[in-house]
């Protein structure tokens, strides 16, 4: 989801186009790299998919579904079209609003759990988006571009089988739809001076892939900890569960133990609390009380119902091997006037013990690592001194693999720097006066072998070193 800041950011990079991947409260989130994607992406429409799919329901100006043998068409009204099919996603239920229609709600009933929502609208020029609400449950903000190419640049958001909105609104259970034209600036409703128009999408069930890799939901494993439709899988990586609880649907504690080992913990909570707000400000907090050592806040937020998936703190042991720990996990509000909560609050939280690390002057590379539901094994680490500014090392031909890579700390001050492999760039943010570009992680799919290289393209590193590493299937 995307909060008004990023869509201020994303318009900026838009507006600097025409010339030329969870904020997360958590203190220490392992290692996460900022990069900035040399390409237009229409991101905050991912919550628009949900509304989409919803306008589905609309008679005045839906289609009906096309039979499963013939390709979708076109939808067109009032000059404006709703395209058949969007790469491999096909139309399924198309809305186009009325002029000066800014806000709309509705009954929808899905029918399948695995949507891609595609939208677009019109509005003050660089200043409008819209907001989307299913249940309450605040889906996202969909920015406004009438470009040609606003359907084909990325511009969907994907509700796939493990999206936690299903937990809130199950297939075949009527949903409560809103969506209304929001000023940019002030978020709030822009009035009657906009327009509307998207399209609900059949997609496939599993995750589209980055650079030709492979991408899937990954299997639940036996000894996974499984309880109302949450999931926290046995292994992820080189990680292993070391237990995990799931609270009642509206209940705010969870508690459990285990055994430590000597292994550091990582700590992945699940929490809807937030479903209903719009990304700014989150009103409710995760504490956990792991042992003996004081209590840790994380967001709470829920991406995905395979709830270790998606990283998190990693703390070291607060008792020694063999020893019991016990853990509490809430929901807390941010501010002592908020009162109440969500009625049907899901919380949740695993803790595995971290896997082997390859440490490089501070840094941590997993042995072995999961990206797109696969598990890949690291084969290969280059380094060199920050001052040198750049890296380079050969790809693997004819498999798919992983290049790991950033630095430890360079030096202060601001620095940019970009990875090329092949033809494609990826930007890297470096953070101001810290000089840590962490490590990212960037999947490719089976090829001839390519040159991979790591450079700093803007500042002066003074210290620190540069890690280019290449995983393989494991």
């Amino acid at each position: 989801m995307m909060n008004l800041q990023d869509l201020r950011d994303e318009l900026a990079t838009r507006a600097a186009d025409a010339d030329h991947q969870s904020g997360d409260l958590l203190p220490g989130v392992q290692q996460k790299i900022r990069r900035t994607k040399q390409r237009r992406a229409f991101t905050a429409l991912g919550v628009v998919a949900v509304l989409a799919a919803v306008a589905a329901s609309l008679v005045p100006t839906m289609r009906p579904t096309p039979p499963a043998d013939n390709p979708p068409e076109d939808y067109t009204r009032d000059g404006l079209t709703v395209p058949g099919t969007v790469g491999s996603d096909k139309l399924l239920k198309a809305w186009i609003g009325d002029r000066g229609q800014s806000g709309l709600s509705f009954a929808w009933t899905p029918t399948t759990d695995s949507i891609t929502v595609h939208a677009n609208c019109e509005g003050v020029a660089g200043m409008s988006a819209i907001r989307i609400r299913i249940n309450g449950w605040y889906v996202g903000n969909a920015t406004c571009d009438t470009s040609l190419d606003s359907w084909t640049m990325d511009s969907g958001v994907t509700l796939a089988p493990d999206s936690a909105f299903w937990l809130a609104s199950p297939v075949g259970k009527p949903a409560q739809v809103s969506a209304e034209l929001i000023d940019l600036e002030s978020g709030k409703p822009a009035g009657k001076n906009g327009r509307i128009w998207f399209g609900i999408y059949s997609t496939p069930p599993n995750p589209p892939s980055s650079n030709g890799a492979p991408a899937r939901l990954a299997p639940v494993d036996a000894g996974a900890y499984q309880k109302d439709g949450v999931v926290y899988r046995k292994t992820i990586g080189g990680d292993t569960l070391a237990a995990a609880g799931v609270a009642d649907p509206g209940q705010l504690e969870v508690r459990f133990s285990f055994t430590a080992t000597s292994a550091k913990l990582g700590l992945r909570p699940f929490c809807t609390a937030n479903a209903g707000t719009d990304g700014e400000n989150p009103p409710y907090t995760v504490e956990m009380r792991i042992g003996p050592r004081q209590p840790i806040k994380a967001t709470c937020d829920a991406y995905s119902t395979d709830a270790g998936k998606g990283g998190g703190l990693t703390i070291a042991s607060p008792v020694p091997a063999g020893q019991r720990v016990d853990v509490i996990a809430k929901v807390l509000p941010t501010s002592p006037h908020l009162i109440g909560m969500p009625p049907d609050v899901r919380l949740g939280l695993g803790v595995y013990f971290q896997g082997p690390q390859r440490v490089i002057d501070g840094m941590e590379l997993p042995e072995q690592t999961e990206v797109s539901g696969y598990r890949y094994r690291l084969a290969e680490v280059k380094t060199a001194p920050g001052p040198a500014r750049t890296i380079t090392t050969g790809t693997p031909a004819d498999q798919p693999y992983i290049v790991a890579y950033g630095g430890s700390p360079l030096g202060t001050g601001q620095l940019q720097a970009s990875l090329t492999v092949g033809k494609t760039e990826s930007g890297v943010s470096v953070t101001p006066d810290v000089g840590d570009m962490g490590i990212g992680w960037d999947p490719y799919g089976a090829g001839p072998s390519e040159r991979a290289t790591l450079t700093i393209t803007e500042g002066k590193p003074t210290k620190g070193t540069l890690i280019l590493a290449i995983y393989l299937p494991d």
